[in-house]
């Protein structure tokens, strides 16, 4: 985790979209905004359609809206504008930005005069830490997952196989798109959203990132990884599984049996103080072990080709990493936990859970069984 910064924060854009800014301002608008911290005063400029809420749910912040601001007429119309207004109004002349606040935006700051430091990593480093209400609505993210994925792979079970072993329920082809739709019925009814759910299989299996389309078939590996959002408070959660309908090949056996010890031996180094790298290299060392090393295969990067883990919260992705990264973690950071094998030959295997670091070691967020075969 990076350091505390020190001197005056600025960051602009919609909370939304923007997780340090929601973190921060305690609530989602879609229109943008600008948000100033120094010390422990903040301040935020909205439109006049959100100062109200913005003063209610947020009393401990400063509320202005564009008209109580003096902005220079060049800016009239810009949130540089608002943002020139309000550094003025508060006498600040020096504030620190993320790493990707909007170029044109900070060449238009510095030419009324203002000087910008980039941030040496997170804007709001704090956010990896979970306060208790947040690991809390990790967690019922990470159940709504846990009810998704069984709904999933109760209807692939119910699945027979044709003459082309594909898979049909009530004689209509089982595809990754029907198996996503049923996710999503039961993500809608936790009051979650599930974009981009994976559910791929055979040769789709083997690009992590792939959400597959089409049939699914018999004895193939079927990765399913839901990551479902809140509606509400904007917290994600992350579960993945891998199953095959049917008999797996001694390959694709082979895989599940490296990928579940890899997990197994990553788990087992984490607790707080550990560095990401330990645990991450923990899972290479399992897989290896096992046989399958991570190189090129016919022109194409095969076998443990991501990270063992990453952090999640306000962002599906964020910090802490567990991976060649330097970096420790520390009790309170929720990461998950997915190695994986592919090859485009056999397939793609993973198994993910998403923890919570303690000062001993973890806490599964919610649990889900490890069902390979159905």
């Amino acid at each position: 985790m990076g350091k505390q910064l020190t001197g005056a924060i600025l960051a602009m854009g919609s909370p939304q979209t923007k997780p340090d800014i929601r973190y921060r301002v305690g609530f989602s608008v879609p229109d943008p905004v600008v948000y100033v911290q120094q010390a422990s005063k903040k301040y935020l400029v909205v439109s006049l359609l959100d100062r109200e809420l913005a003063r209610r749910v947020a009393p401990d912040i400063q509320v202005y809206s564009p008209d109580a601001l003096r902005i220079p007429r060049a800016l009239r119309g810009a949130l540089s504008g608002w943002i020139v207004g309000l550094l003025r109004e508060l006498g600040i002349r020096t504030v620190t930005v993320a790493a990707d606040f909007p170029v044109r935006a900070a060449d238009q700051l510095r030419r009324a005069g203002l000087r910008l430091f980039v941030a040496d990593g997170p804007l709001v480093p704090e956010r990896a830490i979970k306060t208790r209400a947040e690991v809390g609505r990790i967690t019922a993210c990470q159940r709504a997952a846990v009810q998704a994925m069984r709904a999933a792979i109760r209807l692939i079970a119910r699945a027979r196989v044709d003459k082309k072993n594909r898979l049909r329920v009530r004689g209509r082809l089982l595809t990754s798109e029907r198996v996503r739709r049923a996710i999503y019925r039961v993500l809608v009814d936790h009051n979650c959203t599930g974009e981009g759910t994976i559910v791929a299989c055979d040769g789709q299996a083997a690009t992590p990132h792939g959400i597959g389309h089409g049939p699914l078939r018999a004895h193939q590996s079927i990765v399913i990884d839901i990551f479902p959002r809140h509606l509400e408070h904007g917290y994600w959660g992350d579960l993945t599984r891998t199953v095959v309908k049917g008999t797996p090949s001694p390959a694709l056996k082979k895989m599940y049996a490296a990928v579940k010890a890899a997990q197994a031996a990553a788990l087992a180094k984490i607790r707080a103080g550990v560095s990401g790298r330990r645990v991450h290299l923990a899972a290479v060392a399992a897989l290896a072990r096992h046989g399958f090393k991570t190189g090129l295969l016919e022109g194409k990067a095969q076998g443990f080709i991501h990270s063992t883990g990453h952090g999640i919260g306000l962002e599906v992705h964020e910090a802490p990493s567990l991976s060649l990264r330097p970096g420790r973690l520390r009790a309170g950071h929720v990461v998950t936990v997915e190695p994986g094998l592919y090859y485009f030959q056999h397939g793609g295997v993973r198994i993910e859970d998403t923890v919570l670091v303690t000062r001993g070691g973890y806490r599964k967020l919610a649990s889900c069984a490890d069902i390979f075969q159905v």
